[in-house]
């Protein structure tokens, strides 16, 4: 099964664009909704106590469960919370549009703040579009495959 439709869908409902959506869940997941990973350096929770109690889980396992990176575009969990999902954040698994639709707005934000596609890959990726002295960002590789995947596909008819 394809997952275009769904990005595409997800894209139009978040006032992203399609082509630079589709292009990061290419690089993040292989267009795999339920690609999962762990980052075990990850510091950057929210509200982990509150969102145990009110899934009914423990701390630990809200900890764990914010610091991994879920479906398409490979969203952290965490930032999910930021961008106001409730929910056990297992739900990821089974339904591939939630952890698409908390990146799309994550991306949204990068996008508003940043002004540029590039700043906001960068950003997306890292956190913020952190440069060199060189004037090259930190995450250079990765921009790079966003952005010819993203020539790509808006050079393509039939995307």
């Amino acid at each position: 099964m394809t997952y275009t439709s769904l990005i595409q869908q997800v894209a139009e409902t978040e006032g992203v664009d399609y082509h630079l959506l589709l292009a990061i869940c290419t690089v993040e997941s292989s267009l795999n909704p339920l690609a999962v990973r762990y980052e075990p350096g990850w510091k950057y929770f929210y509200y982990q106590r509150e969102f145990a109690e009110k899934n009914q889980i423990s701390v630990a396992t809200e900890s764990a469960l914010q610091a991994c990176s879920y479906g398409l575009c490979q969203v952290m969990g965490s930032v999910m919370r930021e961008r106001g999902f409730e929910g056990p954040l297992v739900q990821c698994f089974i339904d591939p549009a939630l952890p698409l639709k908390h990146g799309a707005r994550h991306l949204k934000g990068f996008l508003g703040k940043y002004g540029t596609e590039s700043d906001a890959i960068s950003a997306y990726n890292q956190g913020s579009p952190r440069k060199t002295a060189g004037g090259m960002y930190v995450n250079q590789r990765y921009v790079d495959k966003v952005s010819l995947i993203l020539r790509q596909l808006r050079a393509s008819p039939g995307e």
